[in-house]
């Protein structure tokens, strides 16, 4: 034999700064006690080294280790017998290199008599010459290629055993690029070490990374099959792939196997399952990646391998509909039209399913001076910006593409382009940035909008569905804040036609959202809140919160819960509304979530509070719609009429009239007649009030009637109240469809017997179905305001309008007192509950000016009451 060929069969040395890992000494250890050990794995992931430290253990346990190189085993085949009996192991370093004259006799001696062979195979691709026998036998282990990857523990130890002076932040750098790669890791540390103390780790570590990526060139791909490398240039630039996208990329149709087989001999490439039956997809080596994406840039050697397979991805994906993944290929396709025309067909598809990056990625691949120039990229840009709620950013944006259309920069543009402007110059201007009549003209022109009584129709030829769809919805969301509530149930209607055609959830919450503020100006509070709720149900599933549609469901649900008298309800609503974002607040719902605030405030007593936050606008322009104006004054009558401040009530009156609203100044003056003392007169102005209900809004009618009941009251003779108690009915059937009861606290600031009329009325057979339910809510509600009936002591003697100071249901109760008995005696005569007897105890105390019984017994008689 050939003496160079036994001078190679010496194992090599082990590397000097060697560091254990106890799972691979596991490994070797067993290779004595198996026929056939073999470690695939690819260069530099320390294989060789790992078994070179084992051998030299192994010799100086006096057990023989021969070693020989794949690429030097001639005459192999002569003395395999004498290399097998000389040594406990036979190790076969690049095992990938032998020949078929030394692959056939060792194949051979696995089959004939596999028990009596110990080989260690190191090979950098799978070893296909195995007996299968063998294998099927347990004859043959293998070290999964994981294995020899560093741990964290075990690469920093690595890292200082070639530069021990690294400080912690160096060894973190290094960790990273690695990635537990033993190659990189000698790399990286020695490359620290030779720019010296104080150096900083990140340009220490990119002045090796081209050595590093020439030895993974040289090393690993080289030497790579034709097919496995036109794979990997292809999809270099996917962080994960699949299967399917490997084949589509690449053209090589059993791409997935050749990936298996990367993954399979450790080619720095991983195969990941999502759960135990999901997808298989593969993961790269970021130095891999690294490598494969500079041979595929513009000018790199796979440049025009690489634009072949995103062209070939794109239009296979747009065939498909595959939005994310048509746009994401068309960015690295270098194709200017091709990329347009991709964003131009899904970008608004993408920013509706909130895969907003997916758009801006797209953009950033396009250079920034085409990007400047090009009027449909700026159009795009300010729009990916507002979906991001980068609101600043998107004005400047806006403001710069809406600039470019004024300049006709870029000439004939695309009917969706002009939708988009359209919707742009909308939200501006409902912001309050732009005037409105211009974007208003220009939204309705784009959309051909045809409303003349007799026809409701648009023109949408050319624009894409759901971008018409959108657009409609900012028209629609403006026209609300203006108070043209009709155009805008129209077109939310129209775009509800469509979003019950697609699966677009973020379309359709934002079309229950719309609706439900429109129910709620129209008064309709509680159609409004179940449409809310719908709303903010088909948030929660796609896990789409926080933002303008979530805002005004809870607005909405705030004030029909407000309305309806569940006061915790209303709280809690407002502060889910006061945690969206104030970006995400249009004027509209900072006026109504400032007046449910001041609303909530005043139910709990605290007016003045109320007062000062009404007193301050904040961000909302200064000229409010007419029909916010009206909803801004009822609150402010609120907290007057809640302090009993006759000037301020005066302020409101002139607000009313100043904004031709005639009903609210009616209703406003009257209350300050009647709280002036004037209260017949103010009886009088409500019923002509209330003889015009045609043109009147339901709040203005309901709180009309609640005030005529409550200065009735507070007049207090016998016919007054007869009167007042007969028009409690009329009352109730206002308020019940939308249970309007907020309304019905009016009467209690005017006259604290309001409650009792309400009270008494619901214990009348063949009362308003909805009487019990509003005198419990008028019972349990709070009321922490001044009482404002004024005291009008009698003369003595006079004693003929006295038993007007109390209704006939406290005569009653009265009589049935002088008799005896607790409060549950009393109910029982009285066929009433114990609540209900308090009620009355308490008015009956409060008219006499006493706090106990026998007080008021006493009183009643001197005013022969009794």
């Amino acid at each position: 034999m050939d003496e160079s060929v036994h001078r190679s069969t010496d194992a090599p040395g082990p590397p000097l700064l060697h560091v254990a890992r106890p799972r691979l000494d596991t490994f070797f250890d067993a290779v004595p006690q198996t026929p056939v050990s073999v470690v695939v794995a690819p260069a530099g992931t320390g294989k060789t080294a790992a078994a070179a430290a084992w051998a030299e253990q192994m010799a100086c346990a006096g057990r023989p280790v021969t070693w020989l190189r794949g690429n030097q085993a001639d005459g192999f085949a002569d003395d395999l017998s004498g290399h097998l009996a000389s040594s406990a192991v036979l190790v076969i370093d690049d095992a990938h290199l032998l020949g078929s004259d030394a692959v056939a006799p060792l194949a051979a001696v696995l089959t004939e008599d596999a028990a009596s062979v110990r080989v260690l195979l190191l090979s950098r691709r799978e070893v296909e010459f195995l007996p299968v026998a063998a294998t099927l036998a347990g004859q043959v282990r293998g070290l999964p290629h994981a294995e020899l990857d560093f741990t964290d523990a075990e690469a920093t130890e690595l890292v200082r055993a070639h530069h021990p002076q690294a400080a912690p932040e160096e060894v973190t750098s290094v960790l990273c690029q690695s990635r537990g790669w033993a190659a990189a890791l000698v790399f990286g540390a020695r490359s620290l070490q030779a720019h010296g103390a104080g150096a900083d780790p990140r340009s220490a570590l990119a002045a090796t990374r081209q050595p590093l990526l020439d030895y993974l060139q040289r090393e690993v791909l080289d030497a790579l099959p034709a097919d496995l490398d036109r794979v990997l240039v292809a999809t270099c630039q996917e962080p994960e792939l699949t299967a399917d996208e490997a084949a589509l990329l690449s053209g090589v149709p059993r791409a997935g196997e050749l990936l298996d087989l990367a993954a399979g001999t450790g080619l720095l490439v991983t195969a990941r399952r999502a759960g135990p039956d999901g997808e298989v997809c593969w993961v790269r080596h970021p130095l891999l990646l690294d490598l494969l994406r500079r041979r595929t840039s513009p000018g790199g050697p796979d440049w025009t391998h690489a634009i072949e397979a995103h062209h070939r991805a794109t239009a296979e994906y747009v065939d498909r509909r595959d939005a994310e993944r048509a746009v994401h290929h068309a960015r690295f396709t270098g194709d200017l039209d091709l990329q347009l025309r991709v964003l131009r067909e899904f970008s608004v598809d993408l920013l509706t399913r909130r895969r907003t990056q997916v758009v801006a990625d797209a953009l950033a691949a396009i250079p920034v001076d085409i990007r400047s120039r090009h009027q449909e990229l700026l159009v795009l840009h300010a729009a990916v910006l507002r979906s991001q709620s980068r609101i600043d950013a998107a004005k400047t944006a806006t403001d710069r593409a809406l600039a470019a259309d004024a300049r006709s920069l870029a000439g004939g543009r695309h009917r969706d382009v002009d939708a988009e402007l359209a919707a742009l110059e909308l939200w501006q201007a409902r912001f309050g940035w732009r005037a409105a009549g211009p974007a208003l003209d220009r939204a309705r022109g784009v959309l051909g909008c045809r409303h003349d009584g007799e026809v409701s129709a648009h023109e949408l030829a050319g624009i894409a569905p759901l971008r018409a769809a959108w657009l409609t919805l900012e028209l629609a969301s403006f026209e609300t804040w203006l108070g043209e509530l009709g155009l805008a149930a129209i077109h939310v209607q129209d775009v509800a036609m469509y979003s019950g055609q697609v699966d677009l959830p973020i379309l359709e919450r934002a079309v229950l959202s719309n609706r439900a503020m429109i129910e709620m100006l129209t008064e309709a509070y509680q159609t409004a809140r179940a449409t809310a709720v719908q709303s903010l149900a088909v948030g929660r599933a796609v896990g789409a919160e926080g933002d303008m549609s979530a805002a005004r469901a809870h607005v909405v649900v705030g004030w029909s819960s407000l309305q309806a008298l569940r006061l915790a309800d209303a709280e809690s609503a407002l502060r889910d509304f006061a945690a969206t974002p104030r970006e995400q607040l249009d004027p509209l719902l900072l006026v109504y979530g400032r007046l449910l605030r001041a609303c909530v405030l005043t139910s709990h007593g605290d007016v003045e509070e109320a007062r000062r936050l009404l007193a301050g606008r904040g961000e909302v322009p200064e000229l409010l719609p007419r029909q916010l104006q009206r909803v801004e004054g009822l609150v402010q009558l609120l907290t007057q009429v809640a302090m009993g401040d006759l000037a301020g009530l005066e302020v409101v009156v002139h607000d009313f009239r100043a904004a031709n609203l005639t009903a609210e100044a009616v209703l406003s003056e009257a209350l300050v007649v009647g709280l002036g003392g004037d209260e017949r007169r103010a009886v009088r102005m409500l019923d002509a009030l209330l003889r015009e209900p045609a043109t009147m809004a339901v709040t203005v009618a309901v709180g009309a009637a609640v005030a005529r009941i409550a200065f009735l009251d507070r007049i207090g003779s016998v016919s007054s109240t007869e009167a007042a108690l007969g028009l409690v009915p009329d009352l109730l059937s206002r308020a019940t469809p939308q249970r309007m009861l907020w309304m019905l606290t009016i009467g209690s600031m005017i006259s604290p017997g309001f409650v009792d009329l309400v009270a008494t009325h619901a214990e009348t057979p063949g009362c308003h179905p909805f009487a019990a339910e509003a005198a419990a809510a008028l019972r349990d509600h709070p009321r922490p305001y001044p009482d404002l009936t004024p005291h009008r002591p009698s003369s003595p003697g006079s004693t003929a309008d006295e038993p007007a100071l109390l209704t006939p249901r406290e005569q009653e109760v009265l009589g049935q007192l002088a008799l005896g008995g607790g409060n549950a005696e009393l109910a029982r005569s009285l066929f009433v509950s114990e609540n209900t007897v308090k009620t009355h105890l308490a008015s009956i105390y409060r008219k006499l000016g006493v706090d106990r019984r026998v007080d008021a017994l006493r009183v009643a008689r001197s005013r022969d009451l009794l």
